[in-house]
């Protein structure tokens, strides 16, 4: 039986930049978590994994993973708050984290 893409993971190369950006957006949401109140739900899983996953130097994602990282990168660009020097750098990140889900998508088998 073949295996879904989110059991499979896909590597995406990332910069230094880009490795540190999304590292600096990781742990924001965590930290934002820990000090919001109580009843606040904390980071889903898929926060942590992607976490794990950079530092351990993979750079090899599922596809709920990347679906992660496009979100994640996409609130960042648009946030009002994101420095103009990182903007370009999460754009990057962006873009290549879609082109990577698009190529994910292109190889999904038919139902």
């Amino acid at each position: 039986m073949a295996r879904s893409s989110d059991q499979q993971d896909f590597s995406v190369d990332l910069s230094r930049e880009e490795q540190w950006l999304l590292h600096h957006v990781l742990l924001d949401r965590v930290e934002s978590a820990l000090q919001a109140p109580a009843e606040t739900d904390p980071p889903p899983v898929v926060v942590y994994r992607v976490f794990d996953e950079l530092e351990t130097g993979r750079h090899r994602f599922t596809e709920s993973e990347l679906a992660y990282l496009r979100t994640a990168s996409g609130r960042y660009v648009e946030a009002t708050g994101t420095p103009d020097r990182d903007r370009s750098v999460a754009f990057d990140l962006l873009e290549r984290v879609h082109r990577t889900a698009a190529a994910v998508a292109a190889i999904e088998p038919a139902s």
